[in-house]
């Protein structure tokens, strides 16, 4: 079975579960965390994939990282991805419950790369902008990149929208090179 799909089907249980017993924004809170901590944390990710150490010693060092930091709903679904040989799934997983969790919560996740940081007014007036464009709360992300050389590229899903001044430069050069391309004939050159 293909990766993406079997993400899907635990994050749907995982899902279910946290809607029957109202803790879904805790559950996806907790999921976001320990993906990160997956993701970055090369020696625990190596552990978890070893081979040589049971299941158990895997529960018990999970167990011993997150304590009380994680739900007992949370703690006995990394359980069960564990004695299943799906904890490689972790991140997968996660992003398929946010994006769940999303559609539930009615939000959308906008991400926005300017030139320079945002200040907050700016970032309050672009989720106005977008809350109100698509009918959603509006979970902004934002990011600094200083080649854009000013202006900002939005993504809202798969529709990006893209007004910095680097790509403005980039389409300009593109038409000057069209339009300055003239075949000899046509300039009175033989």
């Amino acid at each position: 079975m293909l990766s993406g799909a079997l993400a899907r089907r635990y994050a749907q249980a995982l899902f279910e579960l946290a809607i029957e017993t109202s803790v879904l924004d805790q559950i996806d809170t907790e999921m976001k965390t320990i993906s990160e901590i997956f993701r970055y944390n090369k020696e625990l990710k190596y552990l978890l994939n070893h081979p040589n150490v049971d299941d158990e010693s895997k529960k018990d060092i999970l167990e011993k990282i997150f304590e009380k930091r994680i739900s007992d709903v949370t703690k006995h679904f990394l359980y069960l991805l564990i004695d299943r040989r799906r904890h490689n799934l972790l991140e997968l997983i996660q992003r398929e419950f946010t994006r769940l969790a999303d559609k539930a919560l009615n939000i959308v996740e906008a991400k926005v790369i300017s030139a320079t940081e945002l200040n907050s007014s700016h970032e309050e007036r672009l989720k106005k902008v977008i809350s109100n464009t698509t009918g959603k709360n509006v979970r902004l992300i934002t990011e600094v990149n200083s080649e854009l050389i000013g202006g900002a590229k939005l993504q809202i899903g798969d529709c990006v929208m893209d007004g910095s001044i680097a790509t403005a430069l980039c389409k300009l050069r593109e038409e000057m090179r069209k339009s300055s391309y003239k075949p000899q004939q046509e300039v009175g050159v033989s």
